[in-house]
């Protein structure tokens, strides 16, 4: 699972991020993304649990970029930011499961908070992400994360199979965030990422 990012570029880089560089944080986020979200998927074998931790780990880096330059080896810190990330809402989705000792105590601060300006931003460029999809994909979207159906509901609804659901539900999520990315680039994208979260 090595970085795309040379050994002896990967210091620097992290520099940049820990000064609030947002393409350096871009930077890294693109020389991570594949391998993190394959990761995920293999272990969870759900694609949109894998595009929620990816997102959700990007997130806890850009809040915890003050102090990257402390990290000695960022390979094994991403990774396992990721793994806990992924471990806690395997253990969110599973109350009745015995607390997961590999939990690690949760040091990064809450996502910083958009003002009302970005916030506009953020709602623009979303609506604008989400009528960019397919009709089939938009429609899914729209019926699981805003309407709030179940995708079982959503399959019977569209007369289509769960797994067409799945499919179309995360190539929308994928869609949307790379979208909003391209338009919003004045923006960090860990903002985004908590934007989309929250959706």
């Amino acid at each position: 699972m090595d970085s795309r990012i040379p050994k002896d570029e990967i210091a620097e880089i992290l520099l940049r991020v820990s000064n609030g560089d947002e393409q350096a944080y871009r930077t890294i986020f693109e020389a991570y993304k594949t391998s993190i979200y394959s990761t995920v998927f293999n272990l969870s074998d759900d694609e949109f649990m894998a595009e929620e931790v990816l997102q959700d780990t990007f997130i806890r880096l850009w809040n915890y970029r003050s102090k990257l330059v402390e990290v000695d080896n960022f390979d094994a810190w991403i990774y396992r930011v990721a793994k806990n990330v992924f471990l806690t809402k395997i253990k969110k989705s599973t109350p009745s499961q015995e607390p997961l000792d590999l939990i690690l105590h949760d040091i990064f601060a809450t996502p910083k908070t958009y003002n009302d300006i970005e916030y506009r931003e953020l709602e623009t460029a979303f609506e604008q992400a989400v009528q960019s999809l397919s009709p089939k994909q938009r429609i899914t979207y729209q019926l699981v994360k805003i309407e709030g159906l179940s995708r079982k509901e959503v399959a019977k609804i569209l007369e289509v199979s769960a797994e067409t659901v799945k499919w179309n539900l995360d190539e929308s999520v994928k869609k949307i965030r790379s979208t909003m990315s391209e338009m919003l680039k004045n923006l960090p994208l860990a903002l985004i990422l908590f934007y989309l979260q929250k959706k």
